[in-house]
């Protein structure tokens, strides 16, 4: 029997919510996460436009997207983490911006990061990119993500702990979660889910790990329509999907398909709960 899901968004906020979603029928995957979505403090802090935050709010608003970010608990030292970064775009004394590669993927992958020395760390996808790029499917895994990965690896040299992970959506300031919801080929590769038509939604994506023919990128289907997608490469999929194509108030079935191996994507949605 296949799995069906309605959105179903719990009266608590939290940045790693499981089970926020209403299974109607059928077993479970595994968790389904969301991500609580909130505007980063140091935008409009007294200290950071001290040290000349607003060229950096202003670089921000015009090209990040989708982001994570932390404070950690003591100051960063820019020298313990400027090693971290494949290319540095500016540098101050308080501040560093620049690309910071992830593990195991091309450098198509690498995430944008500006880490301060009050602390701050936002990691972020530039305003053009799929959200659904943060997903690591390579990991197969929802639990964590490609911006988490950028912070852990500057927190990480920098000695410090990744606590207190909030994320934000520079695009959609309005937006208020992210859900993401995985499959995998141990469970069917099908789900339905229904989007409840009292919700804003602003943004539709998914991403696709495929282990099958090199080329094949046409793998994820929305009610026996093949998603389009944006970058296909090193057995990794992703697409944004418009609107029409997964209307709320209905269900919509979504499975995976390849002409070899497809087993894991992942369906990313951002919305505002009223």
């Amino acid at each position: 029997m296949k799995q069906q899901y309605r959105l179903w968004v719990i009266g608590v906020v939290a940045i790693f919510l499981v089970g926020t979603i209403n299974f109607t029928t059928g077993t479970p995957i595994g968790p389904e996460i969301t991500l609580a979505l909130q505007a980063p403090a140091f935008l409009n802090s007294v200290s950071e436009v001290s040290t000349g935050a607003p060229e950096v709010a202003a670089l921000l608003a015009s090209e990040a997207g989708i982001s994570a970010y932390i404070q950690t608990a003591n100051p960063i030292t820019l020298n313990s983490v400027r090693g971290e970064f494949r290319t540095i775009e500016t540098e101050t004394a308080d501040y560093i911006i620049g690309s910071v590669p992830i593990p195991d993927h091309p450098e198509h992958f690498d995430v944008h990061v500006y880490v301060h020395t009050d602390g701050w760390i936002l990691a972020y996808y530039l305003n053009n990119e799929t959200t659904s790029k943060i997903v690591n499917v390579k990991a197969r895994t929802i639990s964590t993500t490609k911006l988490e990965t950028a912070i852990s690896i500057i927190a990480s040299a920098a000695g410090e702990a990744v606590t207190g992970l909030k994320f934000y959506d520079f695009r959609y300031p309005n937006a208020t979660h992210i859900l993401i919801v995985a499959e995998d080929d141990a469970n069917g590769r099908d789900f339905t889910i229904t989007l409840p038509a009292d919700y804003g939604y602003l943004d539709r994506s998914f991403a696709v790990y495929n282990t099958g023919t090199i080329g094949d990128y046409h793998n994820f289907y929305i009610n026996g329509v093949a998603a389009t997608r944006s970058w296909g490469e090193f057995e990794m999929t992703y697409g944004a999907i418009p609107a029409s194509q997964l209307l709320p108030g209905q269900p919509h079935y979504i499975n995976l398909h390849g002409s070899w191996a497809v087993p894991y994507g992942a369906l990313v949605i951002i919305y505002r709960v009223p």
